[in-house]
């Protein structure tokens, strides 16, 4: 073994070609809007959450299969709607 260390401090790395935030489209001054009103956002989350709580209880009875379908469809179908649990998040 050699008791060479790496020190990766000694190295620049160059991000030159990375976009800036004011370049991005959308990246302006006007704040982030969802596409879908807090109402409709609502009701996929509790519709979701339910999935998830009866996905549980499929695999409880040994329906392996079903159980983890719904698990993933609930989930990819929350978060095609944007819909995300953040507590600290300010509306």
């Amino acid at each position: 073994m050699s008791n060479e260390t790496i020190d990766d401090t000694s190295h620049t790395y160059d991000d030159a070609d990375q976009l800036l935030p004011d370049s991005l489209p959308g990246g302006g001054a006007d704040p982030y809007r969802p596409v879908f009103d807090p109402t409709v956002r609502t009701i996929i989350y509790v519709v979701c959450l339910i999935a998830q709580i009866v996905s549980v209880v499929c695999l409880a009875y040994h329906y392996e299969t079903l159980g983890a379908t719904i698990a993933t469809c609930a989930g990819l179908l929350a978060a095609g709607f944007g819909v995300a649990y953040n507590p600290s998040r300010k509306v």
